[in-house]
C-alpha cells in the first residue's frame, strides 16, 4: 500500500491483484505482469507521489497565470482567488464537463429517435410504450396520429430542454420532478434553463476574472445538477427506451469466461447504444456468420463492456465481460479480436494493449478518435450509411479472427451467472406495485434501498468497494440498485444471480426468494440511474412521503469520471444523501487522524461544510454528502444512515415477528 497525503492508503499493483473480488481480473493483472505489458494500474503507480493540492480541489489551473496551488502558506492564487472559491470553481468545470459529456451522448440518441420517426431504414421505433408516455407527460398530442408523428414532437422538446438559452423550466423537469421539490427548488431559485445554457454559465463564471463569490458558484452547481438529471439524463436513457424498447429482465452468463479460443470474439464498448442495434443485426446474419466459419471459427461470441455492454446486456441478452477499469485487462487475454468502441469511458491505453495482442480497434463516434484504429464514424444527422457501416465493422471484426497470435491466448475460466434488465415498470411489476414496495419498507422486512453505482479508480483496489458495499448492505436487508461500472462489478461477483438471496439478510432474503429476484437489480448504463430515481420518486408519491425523509441512499464506492459529479448532485438535490468511497477532490471534514490513521488530513472549509454539515444542503434539500475510504465501514456508515431515517418515521427496524 502507497499513501496520500501520507494518511490515506491507495493500492499499488500487487494490491490490484490480492484484493479484487474478480479472480479473472487477478489473473489478467498477473499475466500482463509476467509479460512486462503496461496497463492503468502500471501507470498509476508511476504517478506517485501524487500532488496533495490536485487530490484536494486546491490546485488551480483556469487561466495561464498558474498554475496556483492555494494552502496555508499562499492562501490565495496569483488573481487572488481564495480556497473556498478555488474548490468550488473546480467542482463546477468538473461539473459541466460531465454534463457535456451526457449532453453529447443524449443529442446523438435522441437524433436517432428522429431519423427513426422521419422513416430511416435500419433505424426504427420499437418503444412505442415509451413515445406514448412522454407524449401524455410533455402535453404532446396523440389522437389518431401515429407514433412517428408523436415521436417527432417529444423529439423536439428534448431538444429544447438540451440547448434552450431563453429563460424557462426545463419541460422534463416539469413533467417528472416531484411538486415537494419543485417547491424547494423554485424558493433556492435554481430551476435551469437547460444543459447548454448551464454548461456555458459555470465555465463563464469560472473564468479569470469572473466570478469570486463561492456561494454564487455553489448555488450554480445546484441548478447545473438539475439540468444535467433532467436534461441530458432523462433524455437520453428514455430516448433509448423509444428507440429499443423497455427492457425485460433476463438471465445469462458473463465475465471473461464467455470468450471462446475458437470463436470470433467482438467486444463492444462506451455509451450509446444507435450503433451497436445495426451492428449487432450484422454480427448475427448468415452472411458474417458464413464468413466466420470461412475464416475457420466455430462461431461470434458478442461481448459487452461499460455501458454499451450494459444495453446490450439488458435488451439483447448479449454477455457483459468487464467494465471502463477491466478494458485493458480483457484484451490481455489475447483472443478479442475486434473492440468496437463509441464515446466516453474509452482510454487511449485500450490502443496500446490492442497493438500487443493483435486486437481490430474500431472507432465509431466521430468526437471519439484513436490514432491508428479504423474509424468508422456514426452521423445521427446523416444516418443512411448505418447499414453499410455495421457491415464493413463486422467484416473488419471477422477478418482480424485470421490475424490472431494463439499462441498469447489466455482466457481465465471464469463466468457468473446473473439477471439483468431490470427498468422502473417492471420493478414496480415484479413487487406488486408501489403500494406492496412501501409495505415490505415500513414493516423493516426491508430496510431500505441504496442505488450503488459508479466509476472505477485505481486508488481503491479494483472493484472491491463496489462489492464490499453493496455486499454490506445487502446483509443488512437492504435492496440494492446498480448501474453502470459499478453493476459490471456486482454481475461478475454473483450479487445480481437469484443465489445470491442467501447471502442477504432474513427479511431481503425471503422477498428475493418470494419475488425470484436477485438482492442487486442490473438497471443498465450509468445514464439509466434515472431508472433508479424514478423508483425513488414513485415510493415517495405512494408513502405520502418525502424523499428527503425515507430510507433511500445513493452509493458511489469508486468515483472517477466527471459524470459522476452530476450523478450524485442529482440524488442530493431529490433529498437523497449520498455516500463517496473515496474523497471526491473537495477539502471535506475529516475524523481525527490521530485516532483514524485513513482520515485525510485536508481540513474542513466552507464549501465542504455545505456538502456535509447540518447546515449546508442537509438544511436546504435534505440530503447530505457522507465520505468513507474503506467499504466495510461506508456500509455500516449507509446502514446507519437507513436506521435514522426509519426511527424518525416511526418505522421497526426489523419486521416485528424477527425481533
Amino acid at each position: 500500500m502507497k499513501h496520500l497525503l501520507r494518511v490515506l492508503p491507495v493500492p499499488d499493483k500487487a494490491d490490484h491483484v490480492a484484493l479484487t473480488p474478480n479472480p479473472a481480473s487477478s489473473m489478467m493483472l498477473q499475466r500482463l505482469d509476467a509479460l512486462g505489458v503496461e496497463t492503468l494500474f502500471d501507470r498509476f503507480d508511476q504517478q506517485h507521489p501524487q500532488c496533495g493540492f490536485g487530490l484536494t480541489g486546491r490546485c488551480c489551473r483556469m487561466c495561464q497565470w498558474g498554475p496556483c496551488r492555494v494552502g496555508p502558506k499562499a492562501p490565495r492564487g496569483i488573481c487572488g482567488k481564495d480556497e473556498n472559491t478555488l474548490v468550488a470553481g473546480n467542482l463546477l468545470r468538473s461539473l459541466a464537463a460531465g454534463l457535456a459529456a451526457y449532453t453529447r451522448h443524449a443529442h446523438e440518441v435522441v437524433l436517432a429517435v428522429d431519423a427513426a420517426a422521419n422513416g430511416t431504414p435500419h433505424l426504427a421505433l420499437r418503444g412505442e410504450e415509451r413515445v406514448l408516455d412522454l407524449a401524455a407527460r410533455l402535453g404532446v398530442s396523440v389522437g389518431t396520429r401515429s407514433s412517428a408523428d408523436v415521436a417527432r414532437d417529444v423529439v423536439a422538446v428534448l431538444l429544447e430542454d438540451l440547448g434552450r438559452m431563453h429563460s424557462r423550466p426545463l419541460r422534463m423537469l416539469e413533467a417528472f420532478a416531484p411538486a415537494e421539490r419543485m417547491e424547494v427548488w423554485r424558493a433556492l431559485g435554481v430551476l435551469p434553463r437547460s444543459a447548454s445554457y448551464e454548461i456555458v454559465e459555470a465555465l463563464h463564471m469560472t473564468t479569470l476574472g469572473g466570478c469570486s463569490d463561492w456561494t454564487a458558484l455553489a448555488e450554480q452547481h445546484l441548478r447545473a445538477a438539475l439540468a444535467y438529471c433532467y436534461g441530458p439524463l432523462f433524455g437520453s436513457s428514455l430516448a433509448t427506451e423509444m428507440l429499443f424498447g423497455i427492457p425485460q429482465p433476463r438471465t445469462t452468463t458473463v465475465n471473461y469466461g464467455v470468450l471462446k479460443p475458437d470463436h470470433v470474439n467482438v467486444l463492444i464498448h462506451g455509451h450509446s447504444p444507435v450503433m451497436v442495434g445495426a451492428l449487432l443485426e450484422k454480427l448475427r446474419s448468415p452472411e458474417i456468420e458464413l464468413l466466420a466459419r470461412d475464416a475457420g471459427a466455430t462461431g461470434i461470441v458478442i461481448g459487452g463492456l461499460c455501458c454499451t455492454g450494459e444495453e446490450l446486456l439488458a435488451r439483447h441478452g448479449v454477455p457483459s465481460v468487464t467494465n471502463a477499469g477491466g478494458q485493458e485487462l480483457v484484451l490481455g487475454t489475447g483472443a478479442v479480436d475486434a473492440m468496437v468502441v463509441d464515446m466516453q469511458c474509452v482510454i487511449p491505453g485500450t490502443k496500446i494493449l490492442a497493438d500487443c495482442f493483435g486486437t481490430q480497434l474500431i472507432t465509431t463516434c466521430r468526437s471519439n478518435r484513436i490514432p491508428g484504429a479504423l474509424h468508422v464514424p456514426f452521423d445521427p444527422e446523416k444516418p443512411e450509411t448505418i447499414d453499410a457501416d455495421a457491415l464493413t465493422i463486422a467484416r473488419a471484426a471477422v477478418e482480424a479472427f485470421a490475424r490472431r497470435d494463439r499462441s498469447k491466448m489466455s482466457i481465465p475460466d471464469v463466468r457468473t451467472t446473473a439477471t439483468a434488465g431490470w427498468s422502473y415498470e417492471n420493478v414496480l411489476e415484479r413487487f406488486g406495485g408501489s403500494a406492496h414496495l412501501v409495505e415490505l419498507l415500513k414493516s423493516g422486512r426491508m430496510k431500505g434501498i441504496a442505488a450503488v453505482v459508479g466509476c472505477n479508480n485505481p486508488k481503491v483496489p479494483y472493484e472491491r468497494g463496489h462489492v464490499t458495499v453493496a455486499e454490506g448492505l445487502v446483509r443488512e436487508d437492504v435492496l440494492v440498485l446498480t448501474t453502470g461500472c459499478a453493476a459490471h462489478a456486482l454481475l461478475n461477483f454473483g450479487l445480481c444471480d437469484q443465489t445470491a438471496a442467501r447471502s442477504a439478510g432474513p427479511g431481503l432474503s425471503a422477498i428475493c426468494r418470494d419475488l425470484d429476484i436477485p438482492p442487486a437489480l442490473a438497471m443498465g448504463g450509468c445514464m439509466d440511474n434515472t431508472r433508479s430515481l424514478r423508483l425513488f420518486i414513485e415510493i415517495s408519491r405512494a408513502a405520502g412521503v418525502p424523499m428527503k425523509d425515507l430510507p433511500l441512499l445513493f452509493v458511489c464506492p469508486e468515483p472517477g469520471n466527471e459524470k459522476a459529479v452530476g450523478q450524485g448532485l442529482a440524488f442530493l438535490m431529490h433529498g437523497v444523501s449520498t455516500l463517496i468511497g473515496f474523497p471526491f477532490p473537495v477539502p471535506l471534514a475529516a475524523p481525527d487522524t490521530a485516532t483514524d490513521p485513513h482520515a485525510s488530513t485536508s481540513g474542513c472549509r466552507d464549501v465542504a461544510a455545505l456538502l456535509s454539515g447540518e447546515e449546508g444542503l442537509a438544511r436546504l434539500v435534505g440530503a447530505k454528502v457522507f465520505t468513507e475510504t474503506d467499504p466495510a465501514r461506508a456500509a455500516r456508515i449507509g446502514t446507519l444512515h437507513l436506521e435514522t431515517k426509519r426511527t424518525a418515521l416511526g418505522w421497526p427496524a426489523r419486521e416485528a415477528h424477527e425481533g
